[in-house]
């Protein structure tokens, strides 16, 4: 892959991702993001992880993790159906993910061509984020966004 400088600082403009997430959340799945209150309890049951990876005028990858409910009531909300098996689900998650990456890099990077990759969804556990606060909770539910610039 190869990757250019972008004109933001990357490690520290979450203030980008931010916007990307809400703006996702809001506009294509009718759902809000909240702070993180300070009682916040770590989810039980399954969690999925979601990875768009892009190059092109900068090369990185983004990570949506989120528990396996919030991707079936975000499925839910944008689709307007209630029954759904697995791979729909795991599409959905996966197209959240990619829409928040999209929506980032037009906010950081308007003039850069990029392609992303096909979003990978995967099974998820809490260790994968144990020592991590999550991004915002959509919906009440908590959601993690890591990303990972190159270059």
């Amino acid at each position: 892959m190869s990757s250019t400088s972008l004109p933001v600082d990357l490690p520290t403009d979450r203030a980008a991702l931010d916007r990307a997430l809400a703006t996702v959340a809001e506009e294509s799945f009718f759902a809000m993001v909240e702070p993180v209150p300070a009682d916040f309890a770590r989810p039980d049951g399954p969690m999925v992880a979601a990875r768009v990876a892009f190059e092109g005028g900068c090369a990185g990858m983004l990570c949506c993790r989120m528990p396996r409910a919030l991707a079936v009531e975000l499925t839910t909300a944008f689709t307007g159906e209630d029954a759904w098996d697995d791979p729909q689900v795991d599409d959905l998650a996966g197209e959240f993910a990619n829409m928040v990456c999209g929506r980032w890099l037009t906010d950081v990077a308007p003039q850069s061509l990029c392609l992303l990759s096909h979003p990978i969804v995967t099974p998820s556990n809490l260790t994968e984020v144990d020592a991590v606060a999550p991004t915002g909770m959509l919906n009440g539910q908590p959601v993690w966004i890591e990303l990972s610039v190159e270059g």
